[in-house]
């Protein structure tokens, strides 16, 4: 038995580690910016999105604006609630890039957790529906407008009344390790965080807080030692905070939190050409991705989320 075990677990590494790698090479490696500047970047990427969402046995669904005169999309994906379906937990990661930049880590990495969590929740529906997302043009200038893609589709949602109880942002997934210095917007921070860059963040505002907390006592309860995530949780003033998809779904009353590697308090290569394919830490994106999976799973399945009208 303990042999069947350990013979799974190294099988679904395997399979994990293959996936995210593949995606981030087509990503970052084969397309590089993916912008409006380099529009058939930004569509190929798209179009990519679209068929791993096809081929994991879903009907992905484009959900069409213009941005600078072009049409744009964002990709959308559902796996409908066995009991809950009117019930909605969201997982979003946008795929476009800084102007310049191969965005790797930024947000390649995060695409490739948004695909493979898609792919193992498909295996099993939970009772509640969970929706994954696919978000353009995240990036300046169109961060925080009107034009930015996961504005639109929070806009969207709250026009339908989507009952969205949680929106989780994945923003940069795959840089750590032990030789990296983890540096903080807060001086006393340092107290309580690890020096290493090499642990997983759920960032929220206090008024997601309940939610952070939820995702890191179910995250941590199946986390190997010493790969613990860890909960930031303040106001939008401290830098990094804010700086995300999530909160698009803040500004229109949808509740939510951020997993991310902490980006620049931790990347030199963040928002430039060095953010490639050969800096990721696969064996940690593999662990998030895996961890996330359980935690999205136990969460969509429970009777009642805190709080949730």
């Amino acid at each position: 038995m303990i042999i069947t075990t350990l013979l799974k677990k190294r099988k679904e590494k395997k399979e994990i580690t293959a996936h995210c790698r593949e995606i981030i090479y087509t990503l970052a490696g084969k397309l590089g910016e993916r912008t409006i500047r380099l529009y058939s970047n930004l569509t190929s990427a798209r179009d990519f999105i679209h068929t791993t969402f096809t081929e994991q046995g879903s009907t992905p669904y484009l959900e069409e604006y213009h941005a600078d005169g072009k049409a744009v999309h964002n990709v959308i994906a559902e796996i409908e609630g066995t009991e809950f379906p009117e019930k909605i937990i969201l997982i979003g990661a946008h795929y476009d890039t800084i102007e310049g930049t191969p965005g790797a880590d930024d947000n390649a990495s995060a695409v490739a957790g948004l695909l493979e969590l898609h792919r193992l929740m498909s295996a099993k529906p939970a009772k509640r529906t969970v929706r994954f997302v696919a978000f353009t043009l995240e990036e300046p200038p169109y961060f925080s407008t009107d034009e930015m893609g996961s504005m639109v589709h929070a806009k969207n949602a709250r026009e339908r009344n989507d009952g969205i109880e949680l929106m989780v942002c994945l923003e940069m997934l795959g840089f750590a390790g032990k030789k990296v210095q983890q540096k903080f917007p807060v001086a006393d921070m340092k107290r309580d965080y690890p020096r290493q860059g090499n642990y997983l963040a759920v960032v929220s505002l206090p008024s997601s807080a309940d939610l952070a907390y939820l995702w890191k006592r179910v995250y941590n309860s199946h986390a190997k030692k010493n790969r613990e995530i860890y909960d930031m949780i303040g106001p939008s003033s401290i830098p990094g905070i804010g700086f995300s998809d999530h909160m698009s779904f803040n500004r229109f009353n949808y509740r939510n939190i951020m997993l991310t590697d902490t980006a620049f308090f931790r990347n030199d290569n963040y928002h430039t050409e060095n953010d490639t394919f050969s800096t990721i830490n696969f064996d940690f994106l593999y662990e998030n991705v895996l961890f996330s999976y359980h935690t999205i799973n136990e969460i969509a399945n429970m009777e009642r989320l805190p709080y949730a009208e």
